[in-house]
């Protein structure tokens, strides 16, 4: 089973950045309706975690949702270390968490992609390919799994999956990288990671994009799916 932590607003500061412009395509509630109707409801349990310093919920088509705990942080950072000392309170050690952004897409299958990912004794997975990766010099190595290629990678965003007993051994990590910034430092946090010896991977290709203009996951029509 999936417990998922979705950190929803209705608007982020994020977007301020000049290289986050959004495809045509693109819609936050749409993007929302991919999520379930993608997920696999005998393998995943949904948390909304809200930051309501962007608006009321009830101004949102979230307005209907049950499983919503309400945050007020007006910051990517404080947000994810939010919804990550949510998951760590409310889960069992091996439990897998995945945090997942608002501005994501999936694939229809990724669920059991993601929980194959487990199998192998990864420490941190992400479903995006992230088309940097093909940009700089990486040194990796690539392992099947039952369902997927994982390729190792340097970095990924804030959208990755982890049991909670990684989350709280490297609770220190995720909190330097995110209390006192704006936007969480992701590069840093997860070099940091690799250099205590954690592994990050993600699936190629990819099973979920991040939903800018200049990083959509490679080799997909993400648009054909929202």
């Amino acid at each position: 089973m999936i417990q998922v932590y979705l950190r929803q607003c209705y608007y982020s500061d994020l977007e301020k950045k000049p290289d986050r412009s959004r495809p045509s395509w693109w819609d936050k509630k749409k993007a929302f309706e991919n999520f379930k109707n993608t997920l696999d409801p005998s393998l995943v349990n949904y948390t909304i975690v809200y930051d309501e310093h962007y608006g009321d919920i009830q101004d949102t088509f979230l307005k209907d949702e049950q499983n919503v705990v309400k945050i007020n942080c007006g910051n990517e950072g404080l947000s994810f270390i939010s919804a990550l000392q949510l998951s760590i309170k409310s889960n069992e050690d091996d439990q897998i968490v995945y945090f997942l952004e608002d501005d994501y897409l999936h694939l229809p299958g990724w669920t059991n992609v993601l929980l194959d990912a487990f199998s192998r004794p990864f420490d941190y997975v992400t479903l995006y390919d992230h088309p940097q990766h093909y940009m700089i010099n990486v040194s990796s190595y690539i392992i099947p799994t039952k369902l997927s290629h994982w390729r190792q990678i340097p970095y990924t965003t804030n959208t990755f999956a982890a049991k909670i007993k990684t989350l709280k051994e490297d609770l220190d990590v995720h909190q330097k990288h995110s209390i006192g910034y704006e936007f969480t430092w992701d590069e840093g946090k997860f070099l940091d990671l690799q250099e205590k010896g954690r592994t990050l991977v993600s699936s190629i290709p990819g099973y979920a994009t991040h939903c800018h203009s200049n990083f959509l996951s490679p080799l997909v029509n993400w648009e054909k799916h929202i």
